[in-house]
């Protein structure tokens, strides 16, 4: 059996619902340094989720997640919604999975992050692809078995 998703996911992940602004949206990545946000609905169900690049094709000005947006950059966005800019119906996975499987999902959807899901669809967290290299990072230097990241030397 392989190393469970719920061994490097991280909990209680930052959410965001569908009708808030995509203003809130784009602060909250920058407050939190992240970019990627689930949507859930009010029952707490994913129903989405919205990443900065979302943000970046939907906003009509530019972003960056390392800046806010200046007082004429806010107002040109002021109507735009979470909706405007997530991806309904995201691919999830639950915490019990597999890390293989999981990268699977990833590498198949070409996406950066997986809601992870309980069994009624409620968000239990978020894995994304620095939790990924985390995951490499440590078994590759747990293993004492070079087969696995062979040394190259000169």
């Amino acid at each position: 059996m392989g190393v469970e998703v719920k061994a490097f996911m991280s909990g209680t992940p930052i959410s965001i619902e569908r009708d808030t602004a995509a203003l809130a949206a784009l602060d909250l990545m920058i407050d939190h340094s992240i970019r990627h946000l689930p949507v859930v609905d009010s029952g707490g169900s994913v129903c989405g989720i919205v990443s900065f690049e979302d943000l970046r094709a939907a906003l009509p000005v530019p972003v960056s997640l390392t800046q806010p947006l200046d007082t004429e950059g806010r107002e040109a966005v002021l109507d735009i919604a979470v909706a405007d800019a997530m991806t309904d119906s995201p691919i999830t996975i639950e915490a019990d999975a597999t890390l293989e499987e999981a990268v699977s999902r990833m590498l198949e959807g070409r996406i950066g992050c997986l809601p992870i899901v309980d069994e009624r669809g409620h968000l239990d967290g978020i894995l994304t692809q620095t939790d990924l290299l985390q995951a490499l990072a440590t078994v590759l230097w747990s293993s004492d078995d070079e087969t696995v990241f062979p040394i190259r030397e000169g």
